[in-house]
């Protein structure tokens, strides 16, 4: 009876198995088809935008908290959007968003206040009636090291710590869902199945990087890896509300695989920008960021900049 037993299990792993080869040969042979017709399809629209600017501010705190001082501080921005759509209904987008600033104070020195770079791609499957399917990476982290001043009243000196470095910290997206095009650069992505990594530094002050010891995926000597899965959601709006004139900018990104202050995660960027005198612009720029990691108060950035601008796309 055993014997029949061990036959019958034997028997039904055999049929499984073969079952199983036979379902991955066709998903394979689809999956090649796909994208050997995208291989073969001729590209018959292209779309770029160059977007760069310099940006500076002079601020003059007088009996400003009890303090007084000049504040000089420069922002430069580079911004790349780039579409392409195929024959066969693919279309590939592609996103660049860089920033990094400094602020100087008189009689002191310069202290980096902004650093961050986003690399985002998506394919898009050929358009349905109102979703289509998309694949999609994105990658955010900083350029330079950052630093932390601390005071030391006994020394009477100023130490700079090490808080930060390339890809410390970082997030990585890797995602499928719906993609949903309207006006011209303007698309909402909604992913079901997305996988995220984030990368803190590990410090003295913080040898964990903000990470609890049974959610960490990976640890170095210099950095903690994080993974998580769970549902996302994409917003990018590019939209000119008065043609050279005046421009909209906005992308936001929302993930949680947990109705809670600890599985939610959120970066809202918007940006209004003015331009006169042809390579001059007025820009308000607002940033909310939530990162539980870092922490479970909500941060929040407010700027206007006037600044010069260059401009080129297709």
């Amino acid at each position: 009876m055993r014997i029949l037993v061990d036959r019958k299990i034997i028997f039904s792993l055999i049929l499984f198995l073969a079952t199983l080869r036979s379902y991955s040969q066709a998903f394979y042979a689809d999956s090649a088809k796909s994208f050997a017709k995208l291989g073969q399809s001729n590209v018959f629209l292209t779309r770029y935008q160059l977007l760069t600017s310099l940006s500076a501010s002079y601020i003059n705190y007088h009996n400003w908290l009890g303090q007084n001082h000049d504040t000089w501080s420069f922002l430069s921005n580079i911004d790349f959007k780039h579409r392409k759509e195929f024959s066969s209904g693919w279309s590939h987008d592609y996103l660049l968003k860089t920033e990094l600033g400094y602020l100087h104070f008189s009689d002191s020195i310069w202290i980096k206040n902004a650093d961050r770079f986003k690399v985002a791609l998506q394919w898009t499957e050929k358009r349905g009636k109102a979703l289509s399917h998309s694949y999609s990476f994105y990658l955010q982290s900083q350029f330079l090291k950052s630093y932390q001043l601390m005071y030391d009243a006994e020394h009477n000196a100023t130490e700079k710590k090490l808080k930060g470095w390339f890809l410390a910290p970082a997030v990585l997206e890797i995602a499928y869902g719906l993609n949903w095009f309207f006006w011209d650069y303007s698309r909402m992505n909604i992913a079901f199945a997305t996988c995220r990594l984030s990368s803190k530094p590990r410090i003295p002050e913080n040898p964990d990087g903000g990470i609890e010891a049974d959610q960490s995926l990976f640890k170095s000597k210099r950095r903690t890896i994080k993974s998580e899965y769970g549902f996302s959601a994409q917003l990018y709006i590019n939209k000119d509300i008065y043609p050279k004139v005046l421009m909209w900018d906005h992308q936001s990104r929302f993930f949680f695989n947990a109705l809670n202050r600890f599985g939610m995660h959120t970066d809202i960027s918007n940006r209004f920008t003015i331009r006169f005198l042809k390579y001059l612009q007025f820009r308000i720029d607002t940033h909310l960021l939530y990162e539980p990691d870092i922490s479970h108060k909500l941060s929040y950035r407010q700027e206007l900049l006037l600044g010069v601008f260059y401009e080129r796309k297709k």
